[in-house]
């Protein structure tokens, strides 16, 4: 990075096929800097930045360009990789959780009806709804089930999808993100592989117009940037007795899809965490769980969203103290199921001390956008483990019925 990730906005997307036609980058008129993102085959294969003093591109240095961005991932990956292999003859059901957000949900919802093949069912949960603005804009899509969980809590609202759905396989997305048409045929075929108990994809970002948006994707890193594909099994909980395993790294809940016979053998989502509960990571700590049963969950970048990250600053600070939270209190959940001291040692030392640091250093290099986002996170880390008595005294994850709604008597 050669420029602060706050100074980079307005920064504006193009999306560029590696296989052309090529046309010059340019920013458009307010932006100040390009974010490229360079495809093969239908799935993205690298990420560039162009500051305003690089740009613009000639249509004839692009195609150099390009090819330089893709060229470690085409490399690392045979062509076969990139192919998009047949859809699992399978019934998709898509569970949408949202809450007091219809035009977020409409946009989603549009997005959805374009992706070919369809879903077999869509299913909209309506999370502690304080009026009928949810309800409103279900109707506008016929054939869209309607769902209210009046608990709060981003985890009650997955566990009500999933016990109203019934595919074999059930995809997970968010209100604030945009679908590609073949989203669904990307995200279930590697079903196909009996082995394959849960896929997670890729999620970009829908606009990078404000600071506080590039400030979430280029120094938080966004949801992940991971361009090959990895196969996740139990082995990858083995690791050092003082470091867990990264599984928050293994995808985002905005993209997700599961077996749905797998949540009546390791339970459902856990109530304890997610949004509206501890902050966060009720989807990793469910990837953990499904590891430690022995399961395999499949990473493929060429399942794409595109999500629209928090376009203020205010938003971003409670979004980060909340992850960070989140993290701490699912730390605590994985060490109550193996007992390893690495949970505990993330929690109590590795995750303060890295804060810390940075904090250092954003008062060091006087970096005041570093510092902004440091301090939410430093402080939901330290707030971890009491918020880990209160909500570990709750009921975990409930198991769902072995039997789909329309087969139980």
């Amino acid at each position: 990075m050669t420029s602060r990730p706050a100074t980079l906005a307005p920064c504006g997307l193009r999306h560029v096929d590696l296989a052309g036609p090529f046309a010059p980058i340019a920013a458009a008129p307010g932006e100040r800097s390009v974010y490229a993102v360079v495809w093969k085959d239908g799935r993205p294969a690298g990420f560039r930045i162009l500051l305003k003093a690089e740009l613009p591109v000639p249509a004839e240095a692009v195609p150099p360009l390009v090819a330089d961005t893709a060229g470690p991932t085409v490399a690392s990956e045979n062509e076969a990789a990139f192919a998009a292999p047949p859809s699992p003859d399978m019934a998709v059901s898509v569970v949408i959780c949202t809450r007091d957000r219809p035009g977020d949900l409409t946009r989603c919802l549009a997005s959805l009806a374009r992706c070919t093949p369809p879903p077999a069912e869509v299913i909209v949960v309506d999370n502690a709804p304080r009026g009928q603005a949810t309800a409103q804009a279900v109707r506008a899509f016929p054939g869209v089930r309607y769902v209210a969980e009046d608990r709060p809590g981003l985890s009650h609202a997955r566990n009500a999808g999933a016990r109203a759905a019934t595919g074999e396989i059930i995809a997970f997305t968010d209100d604030d993100v945009e679908l590609p048409e073949d989203w669904i045929a990307r995200l279930s075929a590697p079903f196909a592989d009996a082995e394959v108990a849960c896929v997670t994809g890729l999620v970009l970002p829908a606009s990078l117009a404000s600071d506080a948006a590039c400030l979430f994707e280029f120094e938080i890193g966004g949801f992940g940037k991971m361009l090959l594909r990895r196969r996740f099994d139990g082995s990858f909980l083995r690791t050092s007795w003082w470091r867990p395993p990264d599984v928050w790294k293994m995808g985002a809940g905005a993209n997700m899809a599961m077996r749905r016979a797998v949540f009546t053998e390791v339970g459902l989502f856990d109530p304890r965490l997610g949004a509206g509960a501890s902050g966060c990571s009720e989807d990793s700590e469910f990837w953990f769980r499904l590891l430690r049963a022995g399961h395999v969950c499949l990473y493929d970048p060429a399942a794409v969203v595109f999500h629209h990250h928090r376009g203020d600053r205010a938003g971003l600070v409670r979004q980060l103290r909340a992850y960070a939270r989140g993290h701490v209190v699912a730390l605590f959940v994985q060490f109550a199921q193996d007992r390893r001291p690495a949970h505990l040692i993330r929690a109590f030392a590795i995750m303060p001390w890295y804060y810390l640091r940075l904090a250092v250093r954003a008062l060091r290099q006087r970096d005041r956008d570093l510092l902004a986002i440091v301090r939410p996170q430093f402080l939901g880390c330290l707030e971890g483990p009491f918020h880990a008595l209160a909500w570990l005294r709750r009921d975990g994850p409930p198991r769902l019925d072995p039997q789909p709604p329309g087969e139980r008597p």
